[in-house]
């Protein structure tokens, strides 16, 4: 099977009443810094956070009445767990998430608060799937992808369907890239929609997996440090890197060491809080990583706003 543009719209009508369609501003600031008109996409402001609500809740959408009354389990690093213990509270599912044993706090406690059990094992995302695949033996729940899934990258992509809905004359888009679902969907709707569009994903200096499996072609093995861009931070599958290298353009790499800076840099001149691994576009454009035509319009996912204060030293 291959992601047809067609499955977006299914998922589209799947979300509709279901997820925020989230603002698209013009932000001043970056504009006379990159020299091009830029508009932020505000997918923090998506319920639970982030844009994971939308991949997760058409992949759950589809189960059968048989595998929901078994339960789901899935591994995550905060953002995806949030996303499906919520939609299992919806529908009224049994929900376990397995997370990494360094998952940011607020992300736990939230997915406690929709009633998924929580279970902290490994140290990073790849040992918590590799636990949590275990435990699928066991319970006889369905795994929930966080990004290998048809279903779950055409949830994602209905963020592109509402950015050229809103911008049809988009010559540019900015997608932050951890597992590859979000660019991999929106990359996909873009590229139909306007085949000279260009996508460029963006990644930190810590955590850059696609970035290396896209340069080789191929997937490979790629180091985990600790990172501010957490649910950047793990592996990506052949399917998220083979529909990258069919419609992505190019990936860039932001300054880990400048992340902290961007957060703060966006709180003080966009009033609003993004997490590291959502803050990553605007970091590119301060650091200049990209050039844009002058004039061009370009459009900045930011993918999430679950961040734990502690961070950046700041008072919770």
């Amino acid at each position: 099977m291959t992601l047809s543009p067609s499955e977006i719209l299914k998922a589209r009508k799947s979300l509709e009443g279901v997820v925020y369609h989230t603002p698209l501003t013009y932000s001043k600031k970056l504009s006379e810094i990159s020299g091009a008109e830029v508009y932020l996409k505000w997918e923090n402001l998506q319920k639970t956070g982030s844009f994971k609500l939308r991949g997760a809740y058409n992949k759950i959408s589809s189960l059968t009445p048989e595998e929901r009354s078994k339960g789901i389990i899935t591994a995550s690093a905060g953002n995806h767990a949030l996303a499906v213990a919520l939609v299992a509270k919806m529908m009224n599912i049994r929900a376990i998430v397995v997370v990494p044993e360094n998952a940011p706090k607020i992300k736990v406690n939230q997915c406690r608060a929709f009633g998924a059990e929580v279970i902290p094992k490994g140290a990073n995302y790849d040992e918590s799937v590799a636990y949590c695949k275990k435990m699928i033996s066991e319970t006889g729940a369905t795994y929930i992808p966080s990004f290998e899934d048809y279903k779950v990258i055409a949830g994602q992509g209905t963020i592109g369907c509402e950015i050229l809905e809103e911008m049809p004359d988009t010559n540019v888009i900015l997608v932050p890239v951890g597992g590859g679902s979000l660019i991999s969907g929106i990359a996909l709707w873009a590229k139909t929609v306007n085949p000279n569009i260009r996508v460029v994903g963006v990644q930190s200096t810590a955590a850059y997996t696609m970035y290396e499996c896209f340069k080789a072609k191929k997937i490979v093995d790629v180091p985990v440090p600790p990172t501010v861009a957490d649910g950047l931070a793990g592996g990506i599958s052949q399917m998220t890197l083979d529909l990258a290298l069919k419609y992505v353009d190019e990936i860039v790499l932001a300054k880990e060491e400048e992340l902290k800076k961007a957060i703060l840099w966006v709180l003080k001149n966009e009033r609003q809080v993004v997490e590291g691994a959502g803050i990553v576009g605007p970091a590119a454009i301060l650091e200049r990583k990209i050039r844009f035509k002058a004039g061009g319009k370009v459009v900045v996912v930011i993918s999430g706003g679950n961040i734990d204060m502690g961070l950046l030293n700041l008072p919770e």
